[in-house]
């Protein structure tokens, strides 16, 4: 591809990610993170003036409830990748802000790359990305508490979403944890049929995970919204797992992304049983 050629298509990636959050979205999310706020410089890179994002953390910093907010970006901005951009999120305390959709993987490396707490809002598919994936597979990134749906367009337009997140390296209290369904894969076995090209079975949604199965199971990656790591534990994406490295497929059709994991809690009990017996 020429390089006048991916310009233009990144030009057309920004025009088409000019989504803006709105008001109360960012409050209902953002009030639950008041005491890790407290006293921050907030720098939202991809934010003008006039953005909701702004506008919350102005009225915090008029409460005294943050040191400051910064803003670069937005339309005529600054660019969150430029030097000025960069030399403000150095000494910035955390992020928060709407990166482009198209641009979530960069922006979150660069978070990553300087070490930044951060609340961002994303796309659901995001979770597949391989450095995503990774850092919320270790702890290091989880998802918020709240669900975006709806984005003003630079038309005034609302455009409706089912499938936004927020993700954050800040630790996140959940009150509603996931709780261990009562599905039985015992007598049940042809409600989770085994993969094509893969050794687990197939969990169509996450209310109906079996719990006295011991081996892998493919979930979808809306798991990951309420994964409890104390019970469930993440083994990795589907194509880490499949025979030909690319997505699981039931009955020769390919199936969406699934992230494969194991229940802790019967792996656990069965090796009890297990020793137990040998003993």
């Amino acid at each position: 591809m020429s390089l006048k050629s991916a310009n233009l298509q990144r030009a057309r990636a920004a025009k088409n990610d000019e989504f803006y959050t709105q008001y109360d979205d960012v409050r209902k999310e953002c009030d639950l993170y008041r005491s890790h706020f407290f006293n921050k410089i907030i720098y939202c890179n991809c934010d003008n003036a006039d953005s909701a994002f702004v506008k919350y953390f102005t009225e915090l910093k008029a409460a005294g409830q943050i040191r400051d907010v910064w803003f670069s970006g937005g339309r005529g901005g600054d660019d969150f990748r430029g030097c000025a951009s960069i030399a403000k999120l150095q000494q910035a305390d955390i992020v928060v802000t709407n990166p482009p959709f198209s641009l979530f993987r960069e922006f979150i490396d660069l978070l990553i790359q300087y070490d930044k707490k951060f609340l961002i809002i994303g796309n659901m598919n995001a979770i597949a990305y391989k450095q995503t994936f990774h850092l919320i597979r270790t702890g290091r990134v989880h998802t918020g508490y709240t669900y975006p749906k709806a984005f003003m367009q630079p038309t005034g337009e609302l455009k409706k979403f089912g499938n936004i997140c927020w993700f954050t390296n800040i630790a996140v209290t959940r009150k509603n944890k996931m709780c261990i369904p009562h599905n039985q894969y015992s007598g049940h076995e042809s409600c989770y049929p085994k993969y094509d090209n893969a050794d687990a079975i197939n969990v169509n949604k996450v209310k109906e995970i079996p719990t006295d199965y011991t081996g892998v199971m493919g979930v979808p990656i809306t798991f990951l919204l309420n994964h409890d790591s104390d019970k469930f534990e993440i083994l990795g994406m589907d194509k880490d797992f499949t025979t030909n490295h690319s997505g699981v497929k039931l009955n020769n059709k390919p199936l969406y992304r699934r992230i494969f994991i194991r229940n802790r809690h019967t792996v656990a009990a069965n090796d009890d049983r297990l020793l137990k017996i040998a003993a």
